[in-house]
């Protein structure tokens, strides 16, 4: 009788860790799904056709050669000029088919991340990086989006979900981080997250954007430049939600943006996060153009 409730108990807890098992991966395939969705939208990163760096005073658009900033050809000779004066910047347009805010606005003060300009499939926001700002031009009929065939992901794998401790650093600190466009930015440390992985233990840092959101883990290991991305990956770890314990799962890992667009500004991964083992979990790469 007590070999058959043992039997029993066994059978219950392997249904169980395959029901476990099988949620898990389910859920894995649904983010795959929404993170292509996202790459093939209008404001995924595959849509960006431009990056231009702003100067102090005023900044001249268009696809005309004398302009500062030249813009595709299909766009306006003299598109509009951006002022810049410290950090209050307006946007002064040279056409009344360009709408600012989806309104006939002439000029109006640009808000970062926020203020649209726009004219057929085309449209810009600005964006500031390490005290300098920059117009990121978006083209939603771009044929980088057209072309998006998926992401590939190596197969979901249990093993890659690894437990892991957070260790908090004792007082604020910062990390200093690389960036894809040459310059170095200051972010928040969230600490130390350490693990067990093929008989070792390995510590990486990670980034925090605020408790709001999940901390940030930028990492290269050995199969960087062969089956991944070069710069390494990206990865989002939840907080722990008591005490110190959370999990590292790779099989989430993406690529930073800048694998699929030029004009992208990404952060690369911290020397002391550039792992000498492989991890064969996450996005692979496949180079787009």
């Amino acid at each position: 009788m007590k070999a058959l409730i043992l039997l029993f108990v066994l059978f219950v807890t392997q249904a169980f860790t395959l029901q476990s098992n099988a949620s898990e991966k389910e859920k894995w395939q649904q983010w795959l799904h929404e993170y292509d969705q996202y790459n093939q939208s209008e404001e995924g990163w595959l849509s960006l056709v431009g990056l231009y760096w702003l100067e102090q005073g005023k900044n001249t658009l268009g696809s005309a050669k004398e302009n500062q900033h030249r813009l595709p050809n299909d766009l306006p000779e003299n598109f509009g000029s951006i002022l810049v004066e410290k950090d209050h910047l307006i946007f002064t347009r040279s056409s009344n088919l360009i709408k600012i805010d989806d309104e006939d606005f002439a000029s109006k003060n640009i808000q970062l991340n926020k203020t649209t300009v726009s004219i057929g499939t085309y449209s810009f926001t600005v964006i500031k990086r390490e005290g300098n700002f920059a117009v990121r031009l978006k083209n939603s009929a771009s044929p980088y989006l057209a072309n998006f065939k998926g992401a590939k992901f190596y197969p979901y794998s249990d093993k890659f979900a690894i437990p892991a401790k957070l260790i908090k650093p004792k007082s604020p600190r910062t990390i200093k981080i690389a960036t894809f466009y040459g310059t170095v930015r200051e972010n928040d440390s969230a600490g130390i997250l350490e693990f067990e992985y093929q008989g070792k233990t390995i510590q990486l840092e990670a980034v925090s954007y605020g408790e709001d959101y999940p901390m940030s883990l930028m990492f290269a290991d050995e199969t960087s430049d062969e089956t991944t991305y070069g710069a390494g990956r990206y990865l989002d770890v939840e907080w722990p939600k008591n005490g110190t314990d959370t999990i590292i799962n790779f099989n989430y890992s993406k690529n930073p943006p800048c694998a699929i667009t030029e004009f992208a500004t990404c952060p690369l991964p911290p020397r002391q996060n550039r792992l000498n083992r492989a991890i064969e979990a996450g996005e692979m790469y496949i180079k787009p153009r």
